[in-house]
């Protein structure tokens, strides 16, 4: 052990969970709670998806200050936009919006992988981007350390017609899942969603009691 080199990337390295699905008539978000460095667990009830305007959320994996700015920024510009133009910005657009952000940071990269998802005139969209601004739109997207299970999860039980609430029960399985078998992911579970009637909403704890029961095994009552 003794002259063993640590890799200081590695110790920094952050650990997550978050998922976005697309389903009949809207999206749906799930993020776990705990916020990492390395396997130093900083918080336990960090935020990880937040609204970006009542049709459009993101959320957030990666350096948080970085993430934080770029939701700052985003918000301004889509309400200016909302104002300039009295009519929503498109998700798409919200997605190159961030896209370009972090493109024009590249040399200075602002270290977050973003998942942005809503509802426009054209439906139900969601986009991931990743540190580089390559963007790309997808129908389901996980990242952060508890990923790989989370897709598992997902890719076994997804179907485009899910309705709202099979979807919620779907996301919310899927950082469950990872929360049990990945160190970095843990804690607690926020969900969220957006449909065609419906802005953006998360699920209250007594909402989610009977998930935390059945995928858990924990009582939050």
């Amino acid at each position: 052990m003794f002259g063993h080199k640590v890799d200081r990337n590695m110790i920094l390295k952050t650990g997550t969970t978050t998922v976005g699905l697309v389903v009949k008539d809207a999206v749906v978000f799930a993020t776990d709670t705990r916020v990492t460095s390395g396997y130093f667990i900083a918080h336990r009830k960090g935020k990880k998806v937040f609204p970006l305007a009542d049709h459009a959320a993101i959320t957030i994996a990666g350096r948080v200050a970085d993430a934080q700015n770029i939701i700052d920024v985003l918000r301004a510009n889509i309400n200016y936009y909302q104002i300039q133009w009295a009519r929503r910005m498109d998700i798409v657009s919200v997605a190159r919006l961030a896209s370009n952000l972090l493109f024009n940071s590249r040399y200075f990269p602002l270290i977050a992988q973003l998942i942005i998802g809503g509802v426009d005139g054209q439906g139900p969209h969601l986009y991931n981007l990743d540190p580089t601004g390559s963007m790309t739109e997808e129908l389901l997207i996980a990242t952060g350390s508890g990923s790989p299970v989370a897709y598992g999860i997902i890719e076994s039980n997804y179907r485009p017609d899910l309705d709202l609430e099979e979807g919620i029960r779907l996301a919310f399985k899927s950082v469950a899942s990872a929360i049990r078998r990945d160190i970095g992911s843990g804690d607690s579970i926020d969900v969220a969603y957006i449909t065609t009637t419906k802005p953006y909403t998360e699920l209250t704890l007594e909402e989610k009691a009977p998930l935390y029961e059945e995928f858990l095994k924990i009582s939050v009552r």
